[in-house]
């Protein structure tokens, strides 16, 4: 039961501090309990990875689920994805009250934009610790590679990961390698069960909430830009469109709506993992998963970078950031003093 508590410390904290969106999740993830606390070493960390983009649902939550299980079983999985998500909606349902009065003042400006400058060079970060050596895996850049290629193309994500994962195994056998609450509650399940890939994926469904005539236009994008500038899993998005569609009930059934079937799929993805370890076609398999999964982190990157990299002053702090990550500087405090050196040059 140690271990249990371990976990929901863990990913209670990291609910409440980890912004950035799921790739930048997957990057903190990677550097503090793969790199810092050895939870899982980096081969079955991109296994894992692979794995949840397999599934429907949000993967940075999922990865939570997994790695919960890993450190402490069942309790771990349940604490890993409660610890995540209770504390980022509880923010997310806090701020969603007061998001149109603060949003546009300078100060909160300025720490959101040392926020989103520090992201890139935390996934690069990631991506480069994830990446073995190209003499060692050729085969996982491979993989990457081309699943990077396909997302560019317009592929759906889940689609990539799989379509790479089985040209893996045939590279294996060519002997290459070896509003009304209830409503509100049944539509973010529905999307919690077929949602795959990013979270991002997340803002083509929620389209229907305006044309169901809860919410407005307006409002869909306040809520969007909330989940983004809060803590937590970008699917903490929901309760404040559930907040705003039918009060704090509604905000609460769909937080529980979206996230319930990631409980139940990561459950079943994590016994099914354990099932197959040590097989050769799953763990080919997998690997292939895993190499897209790098590939699909890169592609996020790229589209990060496109919307923050305005200029060589943001070019100039993110390599300052990445610099700093290479030198073992903790991820968190780096993004803390972000936060701050952006808040204090809006008000210069």
């Amino acid at each position: 039961m140690q271990r249990a508590l371990e976990v929901l410390r863990t990913f209670f904290f990291l609910g409440l501090t980890a912004f950035g969106g799921p790739a930048a999740h997957i990057a903190i993830f990677q550097r503090l309990l793969v790199e810092e606390r050895g939870w899982v070493n980096r081969e079955d960390f991109r296994k894992l990875l692979g794995a949840v983009n397999l599934i429907p649902g949000p993967n940075s939550t999922e990865m939570t689920m997994l790695l919960g299980y890993t450190r402490a079983g069942g309790w771990g999985l349940v604490l890993g994805g409660l610890g995540f998500i209770v504390p980022a909606a509880l923010v997310t349902l806090l701020l969603v009250a007061l998001y149109r009065d603060f949003a546009e003042v300078p100060l909160v400006q300025g720490a959101f934009l040392g926020f989103r400058l520090a992201v890139p060079a935390l996934i690069a970060q990631a991506l480069m610790d994830l990446l073995p050596h190209p003499r060692h895996e050729p085969f996982t850049w491979i993989f990457a590679l081309s699943a990077l290629g396909l997302v560019a193309l317009g592929l759906n994500e889940a689609l990539v990961v799989l379509l790479v994962g089985l040209l893996a195994l045939g590279a294996r056998r060519a002997r290459v390698l070896a509003a009304e609450p209830f409503t509100l509650f049944l539509f973010f399940l529905k999307v919690g069960a077929v949602l795959f890939g990013s979270g991002y994926v997340l803002v083509a469904f929620l389209q229907e909430t305006v044309a169901r005539g809860w919410l407005r236009p307006t409002e869909l994008l306040d809520a969007v830009a909330l989940g983004q500038i809060t803590p937590g899993p970008l699917l903490t998005t929901a309760t404040a469109v559930g907040y705003l569609a039918s009060g704090v009930f509604g905000a609460a059934l769909a937080t529980v709506g979206i996230f319930l079937p990631s409980f139940i799929v990561s459950a079943l993805l994590a016994r099914f993992l354990e099932r197959v370890a040590g097989n050769p076609v799953a763990e080919t398999f997998l690997k292939g998963a895993a190499g897209a999964a790098l590939g699909l982190i890169a592609w996020a990157l790229w589209l990060l970078g496109r919307e923050v990299l305005t200029g060589w002053l943001e070019a100039a702090l993110v390599l300052l950031v990445l610099v700093l990550l290479r030198r073992k500087v903790p991820a968190m405090l780096l993004l803390g003093i972000s936060a701050l050196g952006g808040a204090i040059w809006a008000l210069a």
